[in-house]
């Protein structure tokens, strides 16, 4: 296989726990919440038109500025699938990661070429913003299984408060989740016995039967530390605390984890629990949203069993979908296909395979369907009505 060459083995990375890595030299700095980056651009003068040639030269610098601040934020440096995908998307929206940039220098040389030379300030959270979801579509969508045991005190809460939010903010990020639909099912697994078991096959097993590619798992609980009577009411001081721990569910590989407490209060101890447990499951989910994608994209992880397109076709019958169903899994490269839901003729599928949306699209295609809707994820389509009167 041909190795990509030096310039983009510099931007092919992985993140090492979201935090502020040193400088990489001295034209990058950081400060606070943006990254100080001393870009260089430039642009052939044509026609005489210095102006258009100084504005191509400031998106050249913005280029630039984004590369070194890559550099300075990740560490790490490794060859990933797809790669293209995520420098195209990230240097798509250049000008919204850098907030700043202020020319110090310009000039024009003998030969007719635009130079300038500027410093930018790149924002940290637009940059792992951008990057995340990047990323995650170069992965090919895992799919995300959420377990978490939610106490109030000594009993188990039914509200699932943090769970929930957990659950949003993966959803929010671009991850595929395992079908709410299930959580009866997901209830009866011992999280006790995940929590304390470090045999791989544990989890293993758990991405057999729910085909999960990574398991979010840990506590939620609350507390009362204190109480008191104020005109009138009773009101309880909760202390609430998440746990997350994220793990590749097909070898045990840890791929981020955070704990985080908050103290609130409430005229019941639910009632503060409620109000604790939704933002601590917040950020402690926000801090490991993007170094599971970081952290596959490593190459450590092992990665995962290949990307996941979700495939919506209607007008079938139940007949017809389950035919559908095993005409997929029966093909070469295909890991597994995951039955959502069949209801109203309409049938929803992952696939999980190496292959693009546009690769599943066109054997469907070849299969007798219709594509109505294809993105880099999703194929949508209905069986073709001239097959219908055929059979």
């Amino acid at each position: 296989m041909k190795r990509p060459s030096l310039s983009l083995l510099f931007l092919i990375f992985s993140v090492l726990l979201l935090v502020t890595a040193p400088a990489v030299h001295a034209s990058v700095q950081a400060e606070g919440e943006l990254i100080r980056v001393e870009a260089e651009g430039f642009a052939p003068v044509q026609g005489g038109d210095r102006n258009a040639a100084r504005e191509a030269a400031k998106r050249s610098a913005y280029r630039d500025a984004l590369e070194k601040a890559l550099g300075a934020y990740v560490e790490g440096v490794t060859e990933m699938k797809n790669y293209e995908v995520v420098r195209d998307k990230v240097f798509s929206q250049t000008t919204g990661i850098v907030k700043k940039l202020d020319i110090v220098r310009e000039k024009v040389d003998d030969d007719g070429v635009f130079y300038i030379t500027a410093v930018c300030h790149v924002a940290r959270a637009a940059l792992d913003g951008v990057l995340g979801p990047a990323v995650l579509d170069a992965l090919g969508n895992p799919r995300v299984m959420v377990l978490l045991d939610e106490r109030i005190g000594d009993t188990v809460s039914f509200l699932s408060t943090a769970e929930s939010e957990v659950l949003r903010v993966f959803e929010k990020a671009g991850y595929l989740l395992v079908d709410s639909g299930q959580a009866s099912i997901l209830k009866t697994i011992d999280l006790e016995a995940v929590r304390t078991n470090d045999d791989p096959e544990v989890f293993r097993q758990i991405a057999r039967d729910f085909q999960a590619d990574v398991l979010i798992y840990g506590k939620a609980y609350a507390s009362s530390f204190s109480d008191q009577v104020i005109s009138g009411v009773r009101i309880y001081g909760v202390r609430s605390t998440v746990q997350l721990k994220a793990v590749l569910a097909n070898t045990a590989y840890q791929l981020g984890s955070d704990t985080v407490e908050e103290k609130s209060k409430g005229v019941s101890v639910e009632d503060g629990a409620i109000k604790g447990l939704k933002p601590a499951a917040t950020r402690a989910s926000g801090t490991i949203v993007h170094k599971i994608a970081y952290s596959i994209v490593s190459g450590s992880a092992g990665g995962i069993p290949g990307r996941t397109v979700k495939v919506k076709m209607s007008n079938l019958t139940f007949k017809e979908a389950k035919a559908l169903k095993e005409s997929l899994q029966d093909i070469h490269g295909v890991t597994s296909v995951y039955q959502r839901l069949f209801r109203n003729k309409c049938l929803e599928l992952d696939v999980v395979s190496d292959m693009t949306a546009e690769d599943v699209a066109s054997l469907l295609s070849d299969l007798g369907y219709d594509i109505e809707d294809l993105s880099s994820a999703t194929v949508e389509g209905a069986l073709n009505e001239r097959t219908d009167k055929e059979e």
